[in-house]
Protein backbone atom coordinates (compact mmCIF):
# COMPACT_ATOMS: atom_id res chain seq x y z
CA UNK A 1 0.00 0.00 0.00
CA UNK A 2 2.42 2.39 -1.29
CA UNK A 3 0.07 5.69 -1.14
CA UNK A 4 -1.21 4.57 2.30
CA UNK A 5 2.04 3.92 4.22
CA UNK A 6 0.63 4.34 7.64
CA UNK A 7 -1.70 1.62 6.98
CA UNK A 8 -0.97 -1.90 6.98
CA UNK A 9 -2.95 -4.46 5.62
CA UNK A 10 -3.76 -6.78 8.40
CA UNK A 11 -5.92 -9.76 6.13
CA UNK A 12 -8.66 -9.74 3.06
CA UNK A 13 -11.70 -12.27 4.17
CA UNK A 14 -13.97 -14.03 1.73
CA UNK A 15 -17.10 -14.26 3.35
CA UNK A 16 -18.68 -12.80 6.48
CA UNK A 17 -17.69 -15.50 8.88
CA UNK A 18 -13.98 -15.65 7.51
CA UNK A 19 -13.79 -11.57 8.57
CA UNK A 20 -16.02 -12.29 11.80
CA UNK A 21 -12.94 -14.29 13.25
CA UNK A 22 -10.43 -12.36 11.38
CA UNK A 23 -11.44 -8.89 13.09
CA UNK A 24 -11.73 -10.84 16.70
CA UNK A 25 -8.19 -12.20 16.10
CA UNK A 26 -5.87 -9.59 14.50
CA UNK A 27 -7.93 -6.53 16.41
CA UNK A 28 -7.81 -4.08 13.75
CA UNK A 29 -7.84 -0.38 13.77
CA UNK A 30 -10.35 0.14 10.54
CA UNK A 31 -12.59 -2.61 9.07
CA UNK A 32 -13.59 -1.79 5.36
CA UNK A 33 -16.65 -3.78 4.63
CA UNK A 34 -19.35 -4.31 2.31
CA UNK A 35 -22.69 -4.96 2.83
CA UNK A 36 -23.56 -7.56 0.42
CA UNK A 37 -21.85 -10.89 1.33
CA UNK A 38 -22.24 -14.32 1.33
CA UNK A 39 -23.63 -16.07 4.57
CA UNK A 40 -24.84 -12.75 5.71
CA UNK A 41 -25.13 -8.68 5.48
CA UNK A 42 -22.92 -6.56 6.63
CA UNK A 43 -25.21 -5.34 8.89
CA UNK A 44 -25.66 -8.42 10.23
CA UNK A 45 -21.90 -8.66 11.12
CA UNK A 46 -22.17 -5.58 13.01
CA UNK A 47 -24.64 -7.06 15.53
CA UNK A 48 -22.22 -10.19 15.81
CA UNK A 49 -19.00 -7.73 16.64
CA UNK A 50 -18.49 -6.27 20.57
CA UNK A 51 -19.40 -2.86 22.06
CA UNK A 52 -15.66 -2.75 21.74
CA UNK A 53 -15.24 -2.97 17.76
CA UNK A 54 -12.62 -0.76 14.91
CA UNK A 55 -13.97 1.61 13.11
CA UNK A 56 -16.07 1.02 10.59
CA UNK A 57 -16.43 1.77 6.88
CA UNK A 58 -18.67 0.21 4.35
CA UNK A 59 -18.54 0.23 1.01
CA UNK A 60 -21.02 -0.77 -2.00
CA UNK A 61 -22.99 0.62 -4.75
CA UNK A 62 -26.22 0.76 -3.37
CA UNK A 63 -27.22 4.32 -1.76
CA UNK A 64 -30.31 2.38 -0.40
CA UNK A 65 -28.47 1.36 2.52
CA UNK A 66 -27.07 5.09 3.60
CA UNK A 67 -29.80 4.91 6.50
CA UNK A 68 -29.22 1.56 8.16
CA UNK A 69 -25.45 2.52 8.00
CA UNK A 70 -25.79 5.57 10.05
CA UNK A 71 -28.23 4.25 12.80
CA UNK A 72 -25.43 1.56 13.14
CA UNK A 73 -23.09 4.84 14.00
CA UNK A 74 -20.85 3.59 10.99
CA UNK A 75 -17.65 5.96 10.63
CA UNK A 76 -17.76 6.66 7.24
CA UNK A 77 -19.79 5.43 3.90
CA UNK A 78 -18.47 5.09 0.96
CA UNK A 79 -20.19 4.38 -2.74
CA UNK A 80 -18.47 3.27 -5.19
CA UNK A 81 -16.79 3.73 -7.45
CA UNK A 82 -15.05 5.36 -4.58
CA UNK A 83 -11.65 7.85 -5.27
CA UNK A 84 -8.48 8.24 -3.52
CA UNK A 85 -9.29 11.04 -2.52
CA UNK A 86 -12.44 10.12 -0.54
CA UNK A 87 -11.10 7.14 0.63
CA UNK A 88 -8.26 9.21 2.32
CA UNK A 89 -11.26 11.14 3.79
CA UNK A 90 -12.73 8.28 5.39
CA UNK A 91 -9.44 6.61 6.95
CA UNK A 92 -8.92 10.32 8.70
CA UNK A 93 -12.51 10.30 10.26
CA UNK A 94 -11.37 7.33 12.15
CA UNK A 95 -8.51 9.28 14.13
CA UNK A 96 -6.57 12.32 12.93
CA UNK A 97 -4.04 11.84 15.84
CA UNK A 98 -3.16 7.94 15.31
CA UNK A 99 -3.75 8.58 11.13
CA UNK A 100 -2.09 11.58 10.15
CA UNK A 101 -3.71 13.39 7.19
CA UNK A 102 -1.94 13.02 3.76
CA UNK A 103 -2.36 14.36 0.08
CA UNK A 104 -4.81 12.60 -1.81
CA UNK A 105 -2.94 11.05 -5.10
CA UNK A 106 -4.85 10.15 -7.93
CA UNK A 107 -5.18 6.60 -8.13
CA UNK A 108 -7.72 4.55 -6.19
CA UNK A 109 -7.18 2.06 -3.50
CA UNK A 110 -6.54 -1.51 -4.67
CA UNK A 111 -6.37 -3.40 -1.15
CA UNK A 112 -8.93 -3.32 1.86
CA UNK A 113 -8.24 -4.44 5.65
CA UNK A 114 -11.12 -6.73 5.05
CA UNK A 115 -12.64 -6.83 1.84
CA UNK A 116 -15.46 -10.12 1.66
CA UNK A 117 -16.67 -10.75 -1.70
CA UNK A 118 -20.21 -10.16 -2.05
CA UNK A 119 -23.62 -11.66 -3.00
CA UNK A 120 -26.80 -10.47 -3.07
CA UNK A 121 -28.85 -10.65 0.13
CA UNK A 122 -31.48 -8.65 1.60
CA UNK A 123 -32.08 -5.16 0.74
CA UNK A 124 -33.11 -2.03 2.69
CA UNK A 125 -35.80 -0.79 0.31
CA UNK A 126 -34.49 2.10 -1.84
CA UNK A 127 -36.22 5.11 -2.44
CA UNK A 128 -35.36 7.08 -5.82
CA UNK A 129 -36.67 10.31 -6.88
CA UNK A 130 -38.97 9.72 -9.82
CA UNK A 131 -40.01 13.42 -10.52
CA UNK A 132 -41.98 16.57 -9.26
CA UNK A 133 -45.19 17.73 -10.22
CA UNK A 134 -46.73 21.19 -9.16
CA UNK A 135 -48.14 19.92 -5.57
CA UNK A 136 -46.21 16.75 -4.89
CA UNK A 137 -43.31 14.99 -5.45
CA UNK A 138 -42.94 11.48 -6.79
CA UNK A 139 -40.44 8.70 -5.11
CA UNK A 140 -40.02 5.33 -6.32
CA UNK A 141 -40.20 3.19 -3.64
CA UNK A 142 -39.45 -0.93 -4.87
CA UNK A 143 -42.54 -1.10 -7.65
CA UNK A 144 -44.38 1.47 -5.86
CA UNK A 145 -44.97 5.65 -6.77
CA UNK A 146 -45.35 7.79 -3.56
CA UNK A 147 -46.71 11.07 -3.47
CA UNK A 148 -45.47 13.33 -1.05
CA UNK A 149 -46.66 16.66 -0.59
CA UNK A 150 -44.30 19.42 -0.06
CA UNK A 151 -46.20 20.69 2.93
CA UNK A 152 -45.34 16.95 4.22
CA UNK A 153 -41.68 16.97 4.07
CA UNK A 154 -39.69 19.06 7.33
CA UNK A 155 -36.60 19.29 5.64
CA UNK A 156 -34.03 17.23 3.99
CA UNK A 157 -30.07 16.14 5.01
CA UNK A 158 -27.62 16.13 1.81
CA UNK A 159 -25.05 13.65 1.91
CA UNK A 160 -23.02 13.59 -0.58
CA UNK A 161 -24.63 12.04 -3.95
CA UNK A 162 -27.70 11.08 -1.84
CA UNK A 163 -30.28 12.89 0.20
CA UNK A 164 -31.84 11.90 3.44
CA UNK A 165 -35.96 12.87 2.94
CA UNK A 166 -37.86 13.89 6.19
CA UNK A 167 -41.81 13.86 6.19
CA UNK A 168 -44.18 13.04 8.39
CA UNK A 169 -43.02 9.82 10.21
CA UNK A 170 -40.67 8.29 7.83
CA UNK A 171 -37.79 9.22 6.25
CA UNK A 172 -36.58 8.38 2.50
CA UNK A 173 -32.85 8.00 1.25
CA UNK A 174 -32.45 9.19 -2.23
CA UNK A 175 -29.92 9.51 -4.80
CA UNK A 176 -30.14 12.82 -5.80
CA UNK A 177 -28.04 16.06 -5.40
CA UNK A 178 -29.44 19.36 -2.79
CA UNK A 179 -29.55 21.49 -5.93
CA UNK A 180 -32.15 19.23 -7.83
CA UNK A 181 -34.11 18.61 -4.77
CA UNK A 182 -33.76 22.77 -4.14
CA UNK A 183 -35.61 22.96 -8.37
CA UNK A 184 -37.99 20.57 -7.17
CA UNK A 185 -39.61 22.69 -4.26
CA UNK A 186 -41.12 25.46 -3.77
CA UNK A 187 -39.17 28.38 -2.83
CA UNK A 188 -41.71 30.04 -1.11
CA UNK A 189 -41.90 27.18 1.63
CA UNK A 190 -38.40 25.78 1.91
CA UNK A 191 -35.19 27.57 3.12
CA UNK A 192 -31.38 26.65 1.86
CA UNK A 193 -30.15 27.08 5.60
CA UNK A 194 -26.58 25.15 4.61
CA UNK A 195 -24.66 23.40 2.22
CA UNK A 196 -26.54 20.65 3.14
CA UNK A 197 -29.70 21.49 4.74
CA UNK A 198 -33.05 22.49 3.43
CA UNK A 199 -35.70 23.39 5.95
CA UNK A 200 -39.76 23.87 5.76
CA UNK A 201 -40.63 27.48 6.85
CA UNK A 202 -42.94 25.80 8.94
CA UNK A 203 -41.27 23.07 10.95
CA UNK A 204 -38.91 26.18 12.40
CA UNK A 205 -39.51 26.81 15.97
CA UNK A 206 -37.09 29.21 16.81
CA UNK A 207 -33.75 30.52 15.52
CA UNK A 208 -30.85 31.65 18.32
CA UNK A 209 -27.73 32.68 16.90
CA UNK A 210 -26.56 30.45 14.14
CA UNK A 211 -28.92 27.78 14.73
CA UNK A 212 -32.38 26.59 14.07
CA UNK A 213 -34.75 24.48 16.34
CA UNK A 214 -37.32 22.13 14.39
CA UNK A 215 -40.84 21.47 16.07
CA UNK A 216 -39.61 18.10 16.40
CA UNK A 217 -36.40 19.57 18.87
CA UNK A 218 -33.59 18.62 15.90
CA UNK A 219 -30.84 21.31 15.86
CA UNK A 220 -30.04 22.74 12.24
CA UNK A 221 -27.09 24.81 11.46
CA UNK A 222 -27.05 28.29 9.86
CA UNK A 223 -24.52 28.37 7.13
CA UNK A 224 -22.64 31.57 6.92
CA UNK A 225 -22.78 32.32 3.69
CA UNK A 226 -27.19 31.55 3.87
CA UNK A 227 -27.58 33.40 7.36
CA UNK A 228 -29.12 36.42 5.58
CA UNK A 229 -31.38 35.00 3.74
CA UNK A 230 -32.81 32.89 6.60
CA UNK A 231 -32.88 36.17 8.55
CA UNK A 232 -34.81 38.01 5.91
CA UNK A 233 -37.38 35.65 5.72
CA UNK A 234 -38.09 35.73 9.29
CA UNK A 235 -37.89 39.46 9.09
CA UNK A 236 -40.37 39.43 6.26
CA UNK A 237 -42.98 37.13 8.83
CA UNK A 238 -42.62 34.25 5.75
CA UNK A 239 -41.37 31.80 8.79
Amino acid sequence: MQKVPFLELSGIAESATDALFLIRDLKPDIVFLDIEMPEMTGFELLKLLPATRPAMIMITADPSYALEGYEHELTDYLLKPVSFERFLKAVNKVDGARFPKHSPGTSEPQDKMVSPTKESQEKVPDAEFSGARNDFLLLKENKKLIKVAPSEIHFIEGMRDYLKLYWSDRVAVIHMTMAKIEEALPSAQFLRVNRSYIVNKKVIREIEGNEITTNSGRKIPIGVTYRANVLAALQRNRI
